[in-house]
């Protein structure tokens, strides 16, 4: 089993703030708050067709499957 050390444990609550502030501001469809720059969104002007069959992967579905597969494994 592995640990989290101090360091990397407040990497990870630092990066969860901020994009819940980024999810927060998307669900609001207004401009940032208090000043802060707002969410851009990057489009490709020129699609690359090397990825013209990507298919992106819902990353919260991921990592719900593996805890699961992982539980089940245990019992």
């Amino acid at each position: 089993m592995c640990t989290i050390t101090k360091g990397p444990s407040k990497l990870v609550a630092l990066r969860c703030t901020a994009w819940q502030q980024v999810l927060q501001q998307q669900l609001d469809g207004g401009p940032a708050s208090e000043g802060r720059p707002s969410p851009v969104q990057y489009v490709e002007s020129t699609p690359n067709p090397r990825l013209q069959n990507f298919v992106s992967i819902d990353l919260e579905e991921w990592w719900a499957q593996h805890f699961l597969a992982r539980i089940t494994s245990c019992s």
